[in-house]
């Protein structure tokens, strides 16, 4: 299998949880902690987890943090292409969560300078498959270093995925679906906000009159599937637990449902085991958690974090 291309943010998530509320200006008890993340970091880590060659480009600071997670990217089996910024240092985001309610502060870092000259052509174009973020259209760099991975890939026939990231960025900023998209994998807000529709199945018909596969994440309600004009619901996996951190789980979902359409697996089927893949990660901590794989994963290649908990 060609190489799945993908780019965009690597940062460092610090995720403070609380039981209840904040108590104003004393102390409040809870839990922090920090881990790799960045939507599309996520995604590569997955796919190379579940035995899948993968390549990700991206701008980190020239810091020890940026450092750490480019290594942490090769250690997962990732391919990295790191470009290094003078000016920014490596982002760090934080996340205030109450149960599993999460509230993301997005500082401006290394990643939202990421150039056109950052995405390394040939491998894009010895790759097999691309995949990009609505994060990319964001900021005014990035912008344009996805319209040209995005220019590479039409000219020269790669299929491209698209996760368009942030129901909130998109209410605040507008985003169009890119043109030749194969494969737009959303969650209900943002099918909401990238249409305007009032349901998630309304959503994916819209989505659909220009993308051919259209896949709506619903959590616990399990996917919505548009394909050749058939709207299907795959119901939720059952969870192996109580669920503790959304963080990372669509990441997990896209990386599974986009492995198993490489490998000719039908849509409905190829959502059924993504769902199983993202049922495990939310119930552990962490956008990239250590699991078992479900069967339909594990028969695709060993990976160093296929471990017992």
């Amino acid at each position: 299998m060609d190489p799945l291309f993908t780019f965009g943010d690597l940062v460092l998530d610090v995720v403070a949880q609380v039981a209840d509320q904040l108590d104003a200006d004393t102390d409040t008890p809870g839990d922090v902690m920090s881990a790799p993340g960045g939507s599309a970091a996520n995604l590569a880590a997955w796919t190379a987890r579940l035995g899948d060659p993968v390549r990700f480009a991206c701008r980190v600071g020239d810091d020890m943090l940026g450092r750490a997670l480019v290594d942490d990217m090769r250690r997962e089996g990732v391919e990295p292409f790191a470009a290094t910024d003078p000016d920014h240092p490596t982002a760090v985001l934080v996340l205030f969560a109450q149960g599993t309610q999460r509230h993301m502060m997005v500082p401006r870092g290394a990643n939202h300078y990421l150039d056109v000259a950052d995405i390394p052509a040939q491998a894009l174009l010895s790759s097999g498959w691309l995949h990009v973020t609505g994060y990319s259209f964001f900021w005014e760099a990035t912008a344009r270093a996805a319209g040209h991975a995005l220019s590479l890939a039409r000219q020269s026939g790669i299929p491209i995925s698209f996760d368009p990231s942030s129901a909130g960025f998109i209410r605040r900023h507008g985003l169009e679906v890119p043109d030749g998209v194969q494969v737009i994998l959303t969650n209900h807000e943002e099918a909401l906000a990238l249409t305007g529709a009032t349901s998630p199945g309304d959503a994916a018909h819209e989505l659909a009159r220009n993308v051919p596969l259209v896949a709506v994440k619903m959590g616990a309600a399990g996917a919505l599937i548009c394909h050749e004009g058939q709207l299907s619901h795959i119901p939720g996996a059952e969870l192996d637990g109580p669920v503790v951190d959304t963080v990372g789980a669509g990441d997990a979902w896209g990386a599974g449902f986009i492995s198993l359409l490489r490998r000719g697996w039908e849509p409905v089927r190829a959502a059924e085991a993504a769902n199983r893949l993202a049922a495990l990660t939310v119930t552990r901590r962490g956008a990239r958690p250590a699991i078992i794989m479900p069967d339909e994963f594990s028969r695709q290649g060993g990976s160093p974090h296929d471990q017992s908990l």
